[in-house]
């Protein structure tokens, strides 16, 4: 896996992002995909955001909205080989993203990242088992808010935690994003066995 650079947020820090401290170059771009529209984002140390949506303006409004000192700019060029690997995963040419990650988040959502990018394609883990790996078996709805604030969707694979009982849970980018996701790693793994 390639080496992650998780930033813990803290109080400091996240003062001064609301009060606008300037954020490390921001740079975007936003491209096609089988579920609909792709937004990579990235900082000089690696990808700092990685969302699905409909609708292109929403997902650069959201970008605004989660890193408001920055001034992103798109540059397709700068991304072309993170987005072409991101979209030979969604085309089942690859089961692995290991990527260069910048993302914030907290200590615990940190650990709970981490572990869901231990989760092998194909597979799928409950909150309940991810709480149990990172050693804290009692956290299962923290495990879940931690996937709910996923930065990076598909290179830190939340879509592969389920229920307790196997059944689909939320998923931040749609529930039928996440259906689609599990059904293209099954058969990806399906015509490698076969």
């Amino acid at each position: 896996m390639t080496e992650a650079t998780y930033q813990a947020d803290s109080p400091s820090d996240s003062g001064a992002r609301r009060r606008g401290a300037a954020e490390p170059a921001l740079v975007y771009t936003i491209a096609p995909c089988p579920l609909g529209k792709l937004l990579v984002a990235a900082t000089p140390q690696g990808l700092c955001a990685v969302r699905l949506g409909d609708d292109e303006e929403e997902l650069v409004a959201m970008l605004a909205s989660e890193f408001p000192a920055a001034r992103p700019a798109r540059d397709n060029e700068r991304l072309a080989s993170w987005v072409a690997a991101i979209q030979d995963y969604l085309a089942g040419r690859r089961t692995q993203l290991d990527l260069p990650l910048d993302v914030r988040g907290t200590a615990f959502q940190q650990l709970v990242w981490q572990a869901l990018q231990a989760i092998p394609c194909g597979s799928v883990r409950s909150y309940s088992q991810v709480a149990q790996a990172i050693g804290q078996p009692t956290a299962a709805r923290a495990v879940a808010r931690a996937c709910a604030t996923n930065p990076a969707a598909l290179v830190i694979p939340c879509h592969r935690v389920v229920r307790e009982n196997g059944g689909l849970s939320g998923y931040r980018w749609g529930i039928q994003r996440k259906e689609a996701l599990l059904a293209l790693e099954a058969a990806h793994l399906f015509a490698s066995a076969a």
